[in-house]
């Protein structure tokens, strides 16, 4: 498991300019981030790159996967988590420093369709979706630990539609897989986060589940006890400034820190 993240990290670090090529190795700091966070991850360490002069190497994957990997030795400074379940897991083992812990985005959860899919649903409406969805399967990631594909099973069961789908659905390893094999084809309806949608030109909203239908979609980040230096407190404190969060929001996400 260590090592399937030490390649991950390696080929992050092969493939994204994230920051100044004059920082040295004992700057560099290990960013491990939602999947449905990549995008804004990727530019905010850019940015840091510019900002403080430090490396940020960043790698995605389900919160479930790297959670697991830290909870194993990963060799990760942060971690931004799409669910506080993992973040919880970490904490009661001790993993993360004290006051390393914020609340950090938030997200909507969302049913979308290919364009080019002729796909009607009204969440709200009480109608049947398995009838929506006539013979196509519904993609979402896996809810036994993805966390989209929880707050997937929780909004459905919630709405009283769980059972009408469940033997229909198609599970992603991942939010990012779910929304990959919905753009390929692999299903009639996805559900994602808001950001998520977003990312394709070809897909298209097709409804927003009700918020109270789900547990609330936090993002806290954590800053991982023993990796706790200088460096890895600055980026810390550089995600929850102003600059961190006009890309956050720029991309769809509530910036927490940012509320009133």
């Amino acid at each position: 498991m260590i090592r399937r993240l030490a390649a991950i990290l390696y080929l992050a670090a092969s493939a994204a300019p994230t920051a100044t090529s004059t920082a040295s190795a004992a700057e560099t700091i290990n960013f491990l981030a939602a999947a449905s966070a990549t995008e804004a991850v990727t530019a905010i360490s850019r940015r840091i790159g510019r900002d403080l002069g430090l490396t940020v190497r960043p790698a995605f994957a389900a919160s479930s996967t790297l959670a697991s990997q830290i909870a194993a030795g990963a060799p990760a400074h942060l971690f931004l988590s799409a669910n506080v379940g993992w973040a919880d897991y970490l904490q009661d083992k001790g993993l993360i420093t004290a006051a390393g812990r914020v609340d950090l985005l938030g997200n909507r959860l969302v049913l979308l369709s290919r364009r080019k899919t002729e796909f009607t649903y009204e969440l709200a409406s009480g109608a049947s979706l398995a009838a929506a969805l006539g013979d196509g399967r519904l993609v979402m990631g896996d809810p036994a630990h993805v966390p989209a594909g929880r707050y997937a099973r929780q909004a459905l069961s919630a709405l009283g539609l769980w059972r009408q789908v469940r033997d229909r659905a198609v599970f992603g390893a991942s939010v990012r897989d779910a929304l990959a094999l919905i753009v390929r084809g692999y299903g009639r309806a996805a559900i994602t986060y808001a950001t998520d949608a977003r990312l394709h030109g070809d897909l298209r909203l097709v409804s927003v589940f009700p918020a109270d239908s789900h547990d609330a979609i936090i993002y806290p980040l954590l800053l991982i006890a023993g990796r706790d230096n200088h460096e890895a407190r600055k980026v810390f404190g550089y995600l929850q400034d102003d600059a961190a969060g006009a890309i956050f929001r720029e991309l769809g996400f509530s910036f927490l820190p940012g509320r009133e």
